[in-house]
């Protein structure tokens, strides 16, 4: 991995609202419309971090319909490095599990 690779990533995953959001994504891909309830933010402030997280190579995203699912990119060189550190972050207050419990679930129907 290049430097500037690394820095990238780095850079991507060392905000705190991204580190929400990849939080997230560790158990499955999540809706953008179910992580903004989740890390309290706009759905264009989501997109904008989920843009940034995409560029260093980090998630991807699926497109289903008008929706794009995100997850972990499992391919990323740093991936295990990333979930390692990630386990020992404190659980969220909030998953999608609590959102379906509560009927709060996104509107694109996952």
């Amino acid at each position: 991995m290049e430097l500037m690779e690394l820095e990238t990533f780095m850079k991507a995953a060392g905000d705190g609202t991204r580190l929400k959001i990849l939080q997230q994504l560790t158990e499955s891909e999540v809706c953008v419309c179910d992580l903004t309830p989740l890390v309290g933010l706009t759905q264009p402030a989501v997109s904008q971090h989920l843009k940034r997280l995409k560029e260093a190579g980090i998630v991807t995203g699926e497109k289903r319909g008008r929706w794009t699912f995100w997850s972990l990119d499992r391919a990323h060189p740093l991936y295990d490095i990333l979930t390692g550190l990630l386990s020992g972050v404190p659980a969220p207050e909030r998953t999608v599990c609590d959102l379906e419990a509560t009927g709060e679930k996104g509107c694109c129907d996952a």
